[in-house]
């Protein structure tokens, strides 16, 4: 069976500068020990060494999108947007070497927003990338302000969807991980500051105002499947269907504006829990290479209990219409 995997991380040494920059700004953060670290950066260099991988478990083709931060993490908007376009480029060129094999999705210098709709624009339609990887918040600030609006306007007018990945919190909402290190990371934080930055869209209307835009979810959505009831319930109780701010309720949204990967690992109730609360229409297949080990992200999929037609739809169906892949 072909398969299309969407969140696939690619880096250089000049990239790998970029987040160690990034990092002596975060108090809390999850540290590799350094011989795993090592390991992952020469994966994630070397695409001579991911195209074997990928043949040996039937992976046609990555999309891939520079590692965390990306370029988000420059303090500078002036060098963010410098940054994104040499990163993107050279995005390019790899893909240009591999056609068949790898497509891409831009990085962005959310820190000029206007610039960042147009390195959107430049990447879709000038270097042929499917959309957008988002690295959580830039510098504090979430993607439903109001001056990212045009970022989300340029988004839709291309029918380029943004894949929102997981990020660290801000410094002065980790008092709840102090003392608990073991909840840092892909543990816990990730995921609820993931969740929480898609929930701020979501109920921020850019939905409303952007109907046909579209977000993706990394690692199953984030837990977000598994409580759209109450998401509606607690939108209902707190006045929020009277209010008007909302043209439908959370879940509506979530079905039909939100897809969500497989990125990282999982167990089979898992996929077969988010079939039955999105449909696997809106689920895509992801390893999160290198950071995930491709042989269990493809296997957890053929071996879980779902039907042979909705594994066809997550490992490329779904990606090739969503992505024109």
């Amino acid at each position: 069976m072909r398969k299309i995997c969407i969140e696939e991380h690619w880096g250089t040494p000049e990239t790998e500068e970029l987040r160690m920059r990034w990092l002596k700004s975060i108090v809390f953060r999850v540290t590799l020990d350094s011989e795993i670290r090592n390991r992952l950066l020469q994966k994630m260099w070397s695409f001579e060494a991911r195209l074997p991988v990928m043949d040996e478990y039937g992976i046609a083709v990555q999309v891939i999108s520079l590692s965390s931060p990306g370029v988000q993490g420059i303090a500078d908007p002036r060098e963010a947007v410098y940054a994104a376009k040499k990163l993107n480029d050279a995005q390019a060129e790899l893909i240009h070497k591999y056609p068949d094999r790898f497509a891409g999705f831009a990085a962005l210098p959310l820190q000029s927003p206007k610039e960042a709709a147009d390195e959107l624009e430049r990447a879709v339609t000038q270097l042929g990338f499917r959309g957008a990887m988002i690295h959580g918040h830039t510098h504090g600030e979430y993607l439903d302000a109001e001056k990212f609006r045009v970022v989300w306007e340029r988004a839709e007018a291309l029918n380029a969807p943004l894949y929102l990945h997981v990020n660290e919190p801000m410094v002065d909402q980790m008092k709840i991980y102090q003392g608990r290190p073991e909840l840092l990371g892909p543990t816990w934080c990730w995921g609820v500051e993931t969740a929480t930055h898609a929930l701020r869209i979501i109920f921020g209307g850019m939905f409303d105002a952007y109907p046909k835009a579209a977000l993706i979810l990394d690692h199953m959505g984030e837990s977000l499947p598994y409580v759209l009831g109450r998401l509606d319930e607690g939108f209902t109780l707190v006045g929020g269907k009277k209010s008007g701010k909302l043209k439908k309720m959370p879940s509506e949204y979530f079905r039909e504006n939100v897809w969500i990967t497989t990125s990282g690992k999982f167990f089979p109730e898992t996929l077969q829990c988010a079939i039955r609360a999105i449909g696997a229409d809106r689920i895509l297949f992801a390893t999160d290479y290198p950071f995930a080990d491709t042989r269990e992200a493809v296997e957890q999929i053929e071996n879980s209990p779902v039907g042979e037609e909705d594994k066809e739809r997550i490992f490329h169906l779904n990606a090739e219409r969503l992505l024109g892949l």
